[in-house]
C-alpha cells in the first residue's frame, strides 16, 4: 500500500478547498534510489498532526474516535474541526478529507481514493463518504457497507499498530498493567472477533438453558440480564463520552497553543506579566522611600561621623588627656589642702619658732605640678565624655553598617525598577491583544471544565463496569448451579462444542503469534537500544499479556527502573513487531517519536528504524526533535520534506514544502538569485 495524496478542505486549521491543500505523500525515486521518508515539521499547535487526523478520519471516520463513539460525539468532533478562519465575516459551513492510496491485491495494483466530507445545517450534521476504484465511483453501497469495505482494505486494529503518535508510544511505554499491549495484540490476532463469537454463544446457550428452568429462576436470570445490560450501556456510553471529550480536550490544547504562540508573537507574553510588574514596581517605589527615609535618618544621626575617622580620633585623644589632666589637677589641690592642714597642726604643736623646718620638711616651696600637663580645651564632664565614646566606640560603627547595606538595598531596587521599566515598555498597548488575550481566557476555562467532565466520566465508567462484572458473575453461578438440570439439546451441544474449540483455538492461536512477536521485538530492539541498555528480550504470557523483560544473563528487569528513553525505546519495538507480525505491508506514520530520547537513542531511531520501518514512513516532527544535525543524519532516506507554517493573524496554516531552515535557505538562495 503506498499513499498518494491527501486533500483537505477547511479541515482544522487549514483553510481553503482541495487546491490550497494538497499534500504529495508518495515517496520520490533520488539518485537511483527510492527514499521512503516523508518529513513533516510544524511547531506546537500549528496543526501538523492534522496529517494523521485526517488520514485516519478518512479511512474509519467514527471508528478513528475509538471503539465506542457515539454518532452525537462524533457530529460534535466533525462540527469542530470546520475551519474557523479569524477576522472573515463568512466561515464555513463544511469541510472535507480525502485520501489517495495504491493497494495491491491478487497481484494488481488498484487506485482508491476515499473522501469523506461533510457539511453543518444549524446543529445537524450530513456526512457523505465516497469511495473512487480506479477513477470509478464505487456504487450501490450503503454507508455501512462502504465502511466495512474500507476496514476489509485496512482493519483499524491493525492500522494502529502502524499509524501512532507518541501517546501511543507513551501508553505503551507505561503501560504496567499490559492494558494496552494486551488490547494490540488481541486486535492483531483478531481475538476480539473470536471473544464476540464465544459471547453471542454464550448468549444462545443462556436462552436455550432459561425455557427450561423454574419460573422463578428464569425471573431473576432475566433481572441479571437486565442490569448487567443496562450497566454495561452505561458503561459503553460513558466510554464513549470519555473519548470524545478526550478528542475535544486535545482540540482546544491545540487550539490554546496556537492562541497562546499568537499573543507572544504580539508581545503578549510581556502583556501577561504587566499586570504584575506594575504591581511590584508600585511596592519597590514604597520601599526606596522607606530605604531612602532610613538613610536620611541615618545621615542627620551619628553616621557621617564615620567619614572623619582621623578627626575623630585625634578629638577622643585630646578629650581622654584632658580628662586626666583634670583629675591630675584635683589631686595637686587635694593635696594641696592636706598638706595646709599638716602645716597648721604642726605649728600648734611646734610653735612659731619651727616654722622654717616645717616648711622645708614638707617642700611647700617645691613644684608639685608635672611639666607634661595638656591644656584644657574642652572641659567636658566625665560623663559627656563616656557618651561620646559610646557614640564613637558603639553607635558610629552600628550606623555606618546599617548605612552600608541600605545604599546596597537601594541600589538593588532602582535596579530591579529600571528593569521593571523596560519591561512594562515592551509591553504592547493593551487594546491590540485584547480579543487574543479574551480568546486565551475562554479556551482555557473551557479546558477547565473538560477535565471536570473527563474526570466525571471516568469516575462513571468504573463505577458501571463495577456493576455490570458485579451482575454477570451472580449471572453465571446461576447458569452453573441450574445447568446440571437442563435436559441437553442437539443445538446446545454443539454450541458448547464450538464454544470449547474457540477457546482452544484463541489459546493456540496466541502461542503461536506471541512467539512470533517476541522473537521480532528481540530483532526491533536490538537494532535500536544502546550497548549499555539493561533491556535484552521480553517474554510474553499468552494468558495474560503481562511482559516479563530480561538483561542479557536472564535475570528478569524491573520496567520502572528503565530511563524514560529505554521505555520509549521499548514502545517503538514492540510497535514495530507487532507490525511486522502482523504481515501487512502499510505506510507507517508516527507523530512526535523523538521527545523523551537521548542523543545515542535518537541516532539509532534515525539509522536503524525510519530507514527500514516500511516502504512508506511519514514523520511528523518539531524542529527541536528534528534540528539540523539529525536531519542531516536522515537525508539520505529522506524524498521531501514540508514545513506546517502557522499564520496568527488569519489563524490558518498551509503545507509549504521545505524544512524549517531549508525552506528559509531557500528563499534567501531565490531573492540572491533574483
Amino acid at each position: 500500500m503506498i499513499f498518494k495524496k491527501l486533500h483537505l478542505q477547511d479541515f482544522g486549521v487549514f483553510g481553503g478547498d482541495f487546491s490550497k491543500n494538497t499534500i504529495d505523500l508518495e515517496p520520490r525515486p533520488k539518485d537511483g534510489q527510492q527514499r521512503p521518508i516523508i518529513l513533516f515539521g510544524g511547531l506546537n499547535g500549528a496543526g501538523k498532526t492534522t496529517t494523521l487526523t485526517a488520514v485516519r478520519l478518512a479511512l474509519y471516520g467514527r471508528q478513528s474516535l475509538g471503539k465506542a463513539v457515539t454518532t452525537v460525539s462524533y457530529h460534535q468532533f466533525l462540527s469542530n474541526s470546520i475551519h474557523n478562519p479569524r477576522n472573515q465575516l463568512l466561515t464555513p459551513t463544511s469541510a472535507a478529507v480525502q485520501l489517495d492510496f495504491d493497494f495491491g491485491r491478487r497481484g494488481s495494483v488498484i487506485n482508491y481514493s476515499i473522501k469523506r466530507s461533510w457539511s453543518k445545517n444549524s446543529a445537524n450534521i450530513t456526512e457523505l463518504l465516497e469511495i473512487y476504484q480506479d477513477g470509478e465511483l464505487i456504487q450501490g453501497l450503503s454507508d455501512e457497507q462502504k465502511q466495512t469495505f474500507l476496514n476489509e482494505l485496512i482493519p483499524i486494529g491493525v492500522a494502529d499498530l502502524f499509524f501512532f503518535d507518541g501517546e501511543k508510544i507513551s501508553e505503551l511505554a507505561e503501560d504496567d498493567n499490559n492494558v494496552a499491549l494486551a488490547d494490540a495484540i488481541n486486535r492483531l490476532l483478531g481475538i476480539d472477533i473470536i471473544n464476540r463469537l464465544k459471547a453471542d454463544l454464550s448468549v444462545y446457550l443462556r436462552n436455550q438453558r432459561k425455557d427450561k428452568l423454574p419460573e422463578d429462576i428464569q425471573h431473576e436470570i432475566h433481572l441479571l440480564e437486565s442490569i448487567h445490560q443496562k450497566q454495561h450501556n452505561r458503561y459503553q456510553e460513558a466510554l464513549a463520552e470519555l473519548e470524545s471529550k478526550k478528542i475535544a480536550f486535545i482540540d482546544l490544547s491545540a487550539m490554546k497553543e496556537r492562541q497562546l504562540q499568537t499573543v507572544n508573537e504580539l508581545g503578549g507574553a510581556w502583556a501577561n506579566s504587566r499586570q504584575k510588574e506594575e504591581s511590584k514596581e508600585v511596592k519597590l517605589r514604597e520601599e526606596k522611600i522607606s530605604v531612602t527615609n532610613q538613610i536620611k535618618a541615618l545621615i542627620a544621626d551619628a553616621a557621617p561621623l564615620s567619614l572623619a575617622t582621623t578627626k575623630i580620633n585625634g578629638l577622643i585623644k585630646q578629650l581622654t588627656s584632658e580628662q586626666q589632666t583634670k583629675k591630675e589637677q584635683l589631686i595637686q589641690e587635694e593635696l594641696k589642702i592636706r598638706i595646709a592642714s599638716i602645716k597648721e597642726a604642726l605649728l600648734k604643736t611646734l610653735g612659731e619658732k619651727h616654722l622654717q623646718d616645717i616648711e622645708t620638711s614638707l617642700n611647700i616651696n617645691s613644684d608639685i605640678e608635672p611639666d607634661n600637663r595638656i591644656k584644657i580645651i574642652h572641659d567636658l564632664s566625665a560623663s559627656d565624655l563616656n557618651r561620646i565614646l559610646h557614640i564613637v566606640n558603639k553607635v558610629v560603627p552600628q550606623q555606618k553598617a546599617e548605612l552600608k547595606q541600605l545604599c546596597i538595598r537601594l541600589e538593588t531596587i532602582e535596579g530591579d525598577l529600571e528593569t521593571i521599566g523596560i519591561n512594562i515598555a515592551r509591553s504592547p498597548d493593551e487594546r491590540r491583544i485584547e480579543t487574543y488575550l479574551n480568546e486565551l481566557s475562554v479556551t482555557d476555562k473551557k479546558l477547565g471544565v473538560l477535565e471536570a467532565v473527563i474526570d466525571q466520566h471516568k469516575k462513571e465508567a468504573k463505577d458501571a463496569l463495577r456493576l455490570a462484572i458485579e451482575a454477570l458473575r451472580k449471572l453465571r453461578d446461576s447458569e452453573k448451579e441450574y445447568s446440571v438440570s437442563t435436559s441437553v439439546t442437539n443445538g446446545i451441544t454443539l454450541a458448547e462444542n464450538t464454544k470449547d474449540l474457540l477457546s482452544q483455538f484463541s489459546v493456540e492461536t496466541r502461542k503461536r503469534r506471541i512467539a512470533t512477536l517476541e522473537n521480532e521485538f528481540l530483532k526491533s530492539f536490538s537494532k535500536l537500544a544502546r550497548k549499555d541498555d539493561l533491556l535484552v528480550k521480553a517474554q510474553i504470557n499468552p494468558e495474560t499479556y503481562s511482559v516479563t523483560l530480561l538483561d542479557s544473563s536472564g535475570n528478569a528487569i524491573d520496567k520502572q527502573k528503565l530511563s524514560a528513553g529505554e521505555k520509549q525505546i521499548y514502545a517503538i519495538a514492540m510497535l514495530e513487531a507487532l507490525g511486522r507480525t502482523s504481515n501487512k505491508a502499510l505506510p507507517i506514520i508516527i507523530d512526535t517519536p523523538l521527545g523523551r530520547l537521548d542523543s545515542t537513542h535518537r541516532k539509532n531511531l534515525v539509522h536503524n528504524y525510519f530507514s527500514t520501518a516500511s516502504h512508506q514512513v511519514l514523520i511528523l516532527s518539531t524542529d527541536t526533535e528534528v534540528d539540523e544535525d539529525f536531519y542531516q543524519e536522515l537525508a539520505p532516506e529522506i524524498s521531501h520534506a514540508f514545513e506546517v507554517e502557522y499564520d496568527p493573524e488569519a489563524g490558518c496554516s498551509t503545507y509549504k514544502e521545505g524544512y524549517f531552515w531549508r525552506h528559509e535557505r531557500a528563499q534567501e538562495e531565490s531573492r540572491n538569485e533574483d
